[in-house]
């Protein structure tokens, strides 16, 4: 058992219909309920309502499968949020947004890492992981709130990966560019279209997903841009995990 969230569009969902067609049963969590369920239904999996930002809600998921035979042996920790539909000067950005954006973005993996890595450890080991974004390997001046929750993922997962391989839980993240999703807007569209850069269509992020599902290391950031493929982010003179072939620094 796999278990997405953000599955109700976008990357979760194209991620979804990927592991599903491995034969992955697959548990669809969002909070786009309508849209959530017409997923799980696709996939024949199962929905869950969950506010990736509510612990209580974590609380609530855990014990669910909990009540399952099924064992869960992975998870796609992928809902996301931009601060603004368009380039916002963060000053002007209330507060209460701002917590949204890390709610979600930031505290959606914290909170899912910390509930699904001790089931998973306990049913024999498996991995997890974390959508985060070319945005949090740069700089993203339209939206720098973004930006910092998706540098704070990389970071995260990272650090963190050492500790949870020792429990036989591989984390890993997922650095996309700009991909044809909900949060992409017609203007940023057009802006990366002129710009002659093509967008990425989710079903390429979920081979990627799939992919890092499936690899035997830990720690690993991969980014995809459309026509190049995943690759392996190259961390230079940095602590940790570099590029192909490197050993831990």
């Amino acid at each position: 058992m796999v278990v997405v969230t953000g599955a109700a569009s976008g990357i979760g969902a194209a991620s979804a219909r990927r592991l599903a067609r491995d034969g992955r049963a697959v548990v669809c969590c969002d909070v786009a309920d309508e849209a959530g369920r017409g997923v799980a239904d696709d996939v024949g999996g199962r929905f869950v309502a969950l506010d990736v930002s509510d612990e209580a809600a974590w609380d609530r998921l855990v014990d669910e499968l909990g009540r399952r035979e099924e064992r869960v042996v992975g998870a796609l920790l992928n809902a996301g949020v931009l601060t603004a539909a368009v380039p916002t000067d963060v000053l002007d950005v209330p507060w209460n947004r701002l917590e949204r954006v890390r709610g979600v973005n930031l505290d959606g993996v914290l909170l899912g890492v910390r509930a699904l890595a001790p089931i998973i450890a306990g049913g024999g080991g498996g991995a997890i992981v974390a959508t985060a974004s070319l945005a949090g390997l740069g700089p993203y001046e339209q939206d720098p709130m973004y930006a910092a929750t998706k540098h704070a993922v990389v970071g995260f997962v990272r650090s963190a990966a050492p500790q949870l391989a020792g429990r036989g839980v591989r984390l890993q993240a997922i650095c996309p560019g700009g991909v044809d999703t909900g949060l992409l807007t017609p203007e940023q569209k057009r802006r990366i279209l002129d710009e002659g850069r093509p967008i990425l269509d989710p079903a390429e992020v979920a081979e990627a997903v799939a992919a890092l599902l499936a690899a035997d290391e830990a720690g690993l950031v991969r980014t995809i841009v459309a026509g190049r493929g995943a690759e392996r982010y190259e961390f230079r003179g940095v602590p940790g995990p570099r590029g192909p072939g490197s050993s831990p620094g």
